[in-house]
């Protein structure tokens, strides 16, 4: 069967499935997929089979793709990309929307690139049905009520639409849920050390692994990415035991890396600084090892000002350039490069 064949055939059954929509998100095209193609479940090469059916289509001019330069758009979890979203083009084009019809909680569209307003348009349809008066839920619930995709809202937080006086969890009628934080403890022996807090679970377990035997920390503990905004609070406990001098967080420098630590500490009334220590290291690994380029990421400067201050403009220009720091660009190698920190002697007893 030729390709264009398989092509035509997908497309049916795609529509078969969503006759309505003018959009589909990942979980549409490949539920479709396993549909048209049950043969193919299981193949290895399904998600670069799915990927050329949907760039033949987009040829043909029945559906739209998103740009490659724009990393937020495609799934990554592969080495296939998959797009999140495909606009159908098929379909009569609804006028276009004049600035003029914002509501007055998204009259901040018309200062963002014209990129964000896909996604400004489905929280504007979602708000006019009714979202203003809806529920409390969960993130990812409200994410994939709105846009199909549980995952949306996660990896746009951090992002300049995410900014002050533009959208907000509390306007989306959600919040980021509290998970049990996992916190690795050493004993106190009569000092003073701070607590803390990894956003990935590599690096925690890489930094609790070295804290057994460095001692550096009174605690390590797994922050799980954004949960930490919810769950900071729970630390209330360690961090007044007697061992404690307060709390120190490292994740990644991006606008989500950065956004977590700022937010957990609104929401949690806790002072919550960067290890300087830590991030030092991580701009010394940044300059020695490669990082993939991506498009230039916009971060909030009020964001990047919760680092250290000598890092502030390293870390804007690496954004700008499209660069992201991953903490994993330290490993448990890189640590005896951090000069030995004195313990405070304190009353723990």
């Amino acid at each position: 069967m030729k390709s264009s064949l398989q092509a035509e055939h997908y497309w049916k059954v795609l529509l078969t499935a969503h006759p309505q929509r003018s959009r589909f998100c990942l979980n549409d095209l490949l539920e479709a997929f396993r549909k048209a193609f049950p043969h193919h479940e299981g193949d290895l090469n399904a998600r670069q089979q799915l990927a050329t059916l949907l760039g033949q289509l987009a040829e043909e001019g029945l559906l739209c793709l998103p740009k490659k330069t724009n990393r937020r758009a495609y799934d990554h979890a592969e080495r296939t990309l998959l797009p999140r979203h495909v606009s159908r083009l098929d379909l009569p084009r609804p006028l276009p929307k004049p600035s003029q019809l914002w509501r007055p909680e998204l009259a901040f569209a018309n200062d963002l690139s014209k990129t964000w307003h896909d996604a400004l348009y489905a929280i504007q349809e979602w708000l006019r049905g009714g979202g203003t008066a809806a529920p409390m839920v969960a993130l990812r619930e409200r994410s994939v009520e709105i846009f199909g995709d549980e995952k949306y809202l996660d990896s746009i937080l951090g992002t300049q639409i995410f900014s002050p006086g533009r959208l907000s969890m509390e306007l989306l009628r959600c919040y980021l849920p509290a998970v049990p934080i996992c916190v690795e403890t050493i004993a106190a022996n009569g000092y003073k050390r701070p607590l803390l807090v990894l956003e990935n679970q590599t690096t925690f377990d890489t930094l609790q692994r070295w804290n057994q035997q460095h001692r550096c920390y009174s605690a390590v503990a797994f922050g799980g990415g954004t949960a930490f905004v919810s769950s900071c609070r729970t630390l209330a406990p360690h961090l007044l035991a007697p061992g404690c001098s307060g709390l120190l967080y490292f994740g990644d420098v991006d606008p989500k890396g950065l956004w977590i630590p700022v937010r957990a500490a609104k929401e949690s009334g806790i002072a919550v600084h960067p290890d300087e220590q830590l991030y030092a290291l991580l701009f010394q690994k940044a300059r020695q090892r490669s990082v993939i380029q991506r498009e230039p990421i916009v971060c909030d400067p009020l964001l990047l000002d919760w680092l250290p201050e000598n890092l502030r403009r390293p870390a804007a220009r690496y954004l700008e350039s499209g660069r992201r720091l991953p903490q994993e660009l330290i490993s448990i190698h890189d640590l005896g490069e951090i000069p030995p920190t004195e313990a405070t002697p304190g009353p723990v007893g």
